[in-house]
């Protein structure tokens, strides 16, 4: 009894050191402390249930904090009446098991003990992982913060899960395990559902722990989504410990990085060889570039290049490819791959054809390139999309802002009164920016601008109707029209009596110009050895109107003062001397940055989850948008607003 006691103090002990020598605070956290400046807006009774020890955070009150090192192991002397208890208490554990639940309050999916400190205790010292306990949850104000929306998601996974001990470090998560599983969100599974997924994430988790799984800042849910996404839920339940570690090694370099740390490159001075040699990269392995005799390129899309100016503006980059660089590279294409499985189907056949690097060119198929890469580790995969957090594989966007501020700019200046209009699809990654500079442009040249934002994927609106109810003049559209449609409702147009009168000008990504700079790299050997790869970071290649990526075309009808002011401000971005995003900023809720604070950095850009204020409009509930818009929502991990749905508008073309 008292040895046991004994060797669990010394276990306190040394956690009790490690933290004081850390700078931390060494006695378990008391609730209590935490919410006194919170605001609770619920306390709801769970009833008792089996909760996992690892999410055990503290106690409630401050009674017994002092008795415990931050392991829950004893540090009191084993001379005292506490010492005893706990010594009795643990015989009983080894004889009988634990049989009484203790009384837990759960906040932000921590527990906090009010009742069994010490069968807590016994219960890690014996190696437990998990514990009957009444539940109470306190429920937090809503506060709009990363943290706060990632539990509420976790209370509604919750109310279908009926489970504890899944836990993600980013937003939208839970969606997207439901959809893997195949299961909804919206309503509770059945008793051996719950019980099935329980059993395949604590296997799993045991499994990754064991690997050393713990000591990383990847939590098990994110580890376990990942792998589900790779392996599907059948290479949990029907295989051996063995094959599952397996898996894991060829995914474990997923594992190792901040599922923060993503690394926007937004030049591609990197892909060149710029890095002397030293002690410690001449015996590093080296990128020959690519040695063969043909280069093979497949694009995949998930439309077809007739029906969609998004896969034509890629079809056409991959034409430039190839008069570009003639026999050197053999290029093909497959069309219409617009569900996950269509999309690995045609990863494989371009793998079987003998692919080298294959291009899919839409955020939805992310997680297919994903699952390919790991399967085809020799080919270059990339995927066009931007701020996914994937290092398994590299993937590109442009910073498409650049240009809505020159057009922004432009519309403000051949515009009639203060209204114009902006069409988007559905908010994603870079969405709210491509707006935002959009509007900057704009109040730039008249301070009195007003955007009037739709969104075109929403569900039963007509955005082009509200606009002409409104009797906008001036629109941003699409960046182009598919190329078998006759519409002259693209970029920068004007319109009267519903009619398109005249385009002004437009956008585009030439992709032709994007594909040469990676093409050169790999052919060259430079993309291998960059700097950039030998951290575990997800590396999106993000390049701009300085790289020839992002351009304007010009109506050959709009006036020279136009075209003079855009040539201005085209050469003032290019040359870094002009940035939408520097300077005061405010939002349709106020201040964002003031006039001496520095620009906005390439994260805060692409994360922008505010409207400027000259914008009218909200983003709207991700159930207002049609499921085609809702799926490339949930890929991208773009989680809009929870508020109210208002005047909105749309645009794609894709």
């Amino acid at each position: 009894m008292l040895d046991d006691y004994i060797k669990a103090k010394h276990l306190g002990d040394g956690q009790y050191r490690k933290d004081v020598t850390g700078g931390r605070y060494p006695y378990l956290t008391a609730l209590d402390d935490i919410i006194s400046q919170s605001v609770i807006t619920a306390e709801n009774r769970m009833g008792v249930m089996e909760i996992p020890i690892s999410a055990i955070a503290g106690t409630k009150t401050r009674g017994r904090q002092e008795s415990f090192a931050t392991n829950f192991m004893p540090i009191l002397s084993p001379k005292t009446e506490f010492a005893m208890k706990w010594g009795i208490l643990y015989d009983a554990a080894v004889d009988q098991g634990i049989r009484d639940a203790i009384l837990v309050y759960e906040y932000m999916n921590r527990f906090y003990v009010q009742e069994g400190n010490k069968r807590v205790s016994v219960s890690k010292y014996n190696g437990a992982v998990s514990i009957v306990a009444d539940v109470i949850r306190l429920m937090p104000e809503r506060n709009g913060t990363k943290e706060n929306n990632i539990y509420y998601e976790f209370v509604e996974f919750f109310k279908a899960a009926g489970f504890y001990g899944i836990r993600f470090s980013e937003e939208g998560q839970y969606q997207k395990l439901c959809d893997v599983l195949g299961l909804p969100m919206s309503r509770p599974w059945d008793s051996d559902t719950r019980k099935s997924v329980k059993s395949a994430f604590d296997r799993f988790s045991d499994i990754f722990d064991r690997k050393g799984g713990n000591r990383l800042e990847v939590t098990r849910g994110d580890a376990f989504l990942l792998y589900l996404k790779v392996y599907g839920l059948y290479n949990i339940q029907d295989v051996s410990n063995t094959a599952i570690e397996s898996n894991l090694d060829q995914i474990w370099r997923e594992f190792l990085k901040n599922p923060d740390d993503v690394s926007l490159v937004k030049d591609p001075d990197v892909l060149e060889n710029k890095e002397r040699k030293n002690l410690f990269n001449i015996f590093a392995a080296q990128d020959k570039g690519f040695r063969g005799d043909t280069l093979k390129i497949a694009f995949i899309y998930e439309k077809s290049a007739e029906t969609s100016s998004w896969a034509y503006g890629h079809e056409f980059g991959r034409h430039y490819l190839d008069d570009k660089f003639g026999d050197r590279i053999n290029t093909f294409r497959f069309e219409n791959c617009e569900t996950p499985e269509l999309v690995s189907e045609a990863i494989d056949a371009a793998a079987d054809t003998g692919a080298d690097v294959i291009f899919t060119t839409t955020g939805m198929m992310i997680d297919a390139s994903v699952k390919a890469q790991i399967k085809h580790p020799d080919i270059y995969i990339l995927n066009c999309s931007v701020n996914t957090n994937y290092n398994t594989i590299r993937t590109y966007y442009g910073r498409m802002y650049e240009a809505k501020f020159l057009m922004g700019a432009l519309a403000a200046s051949v515009t009639d009164g203060h209204d114009i209009g902006y069409a988007e699809l559905c908010p994603q990654y870079g969405t709210l920016a491509n707006v935002n500079a959009f509007a900057i442009g704009a109040q730039m040249v008249n301070p009195y601008a007003r955007i009037h934002l739709k969104w075109t994927a929403l569900k039963g609106r007509d955005w082009k109707r509200e606009l002409r109810d409104e009797n906008i003049m001036t629109i941003s559209g699409p960046e182009l029209t598919p190329p078998k449609k006759i519409s002259r409702e693209f970029g920068v147009y004007m319109v009267a009596d519903g009619d398109v009168v005249s385009n002004i000008a437009m956008p585009i990504f030439d992709w032709g110009k994007y594909y040469e700079i990676i093409i050169n790299s790999i052919l060259g050997g430079t993309w291998g050895n960059s700097m950039l790869t030998r951290d575990n970071k997800a590396l999106n290649f993000w390049f701009g109107m300085k790289s020839g990526v992002i351009d304007v075309i010009l109506s050959r009808q709009l006036g020279y003062a136009s075209r003079k002011m855009l040539r201005i401000l085209k050469k003032g971005i290019m040359d870094d001397g002009i940035n939408p995003f520097d300077g005061e900023l405010y939002s349709q809720t106020g201040l964002i940055k003031g006039e001496d604070s520095p620009a906005l950095t390439g994260e805060e850009i692409v994360n922008m989850h505010w409207l400027n204020d000259n914008v009218i409009g909200t983003v709207p509930s991700m159930e207002a948008f049609d499921e085609r818009a809702q799926e490339l929502m949930r890929m991208s991990g773009f989680m809009v607003n929870k508020g109210e749905q208002a005047d909105e508008g749309t645009s794609d073309s894709r």
